[in-house]
């Protein structure tokens, strides 16, 4: 699976902007069809990932447990996310915007699990 992301200059400062949230540029995939078909594509795989988590079931606890771990994990991944857009800025990479984003998208499927399982019935 590849990850759009695009490199834009806000302000002077080259940034990391995902599916195109930024300014435009050139290439096949700053084609805005392009990219409204490759959103399409990805949200009807979350959608399919959705229904089949749907039937599966999970203890309150670990529900419980992912929904804390998704409040801290917003703070953590801004943080680093911020991290990386300085690094870049910087001249230093774009090592840790990667990994914030990365990590970003695996955290969506896991809470989008945690929130679609039905509890498991305790006895």
């Amino acid at each position: 699976m590849r990850v759009m992301y695009f490199i834009v200059k806000v302000g002077g400062e080259v940034k990391l902007a995902v599916l195109g949230s930024a300014a435009g540029g050139e290439g096949v995939f700053h084609n805005p069809l392009v990219v409204m078909l490759s959103v399409l594509i990805f949200t009807y795989f979350f959608v399919k990932f959705c229904g089949w988590a749907k039937r599966n079931t999970l203890p309150a606890g670990a529900k419980k447990a992912i929904f804390i771990l998704t409040a801290i994990g917003i703070v953590g991944l801004n943080v680093l996310y911020y991290i990386g857009n300085s690094a870049i800025s910087q001249g230093n990479g774009w090592s840790m915007a990667t990994y914030a984003l990365i990590g970003a998208l695996i955290w969506v499927f896991v809470f989008a699990y945690a929130l679609m399982t039905e509890k498991a019935k305790s006895e």
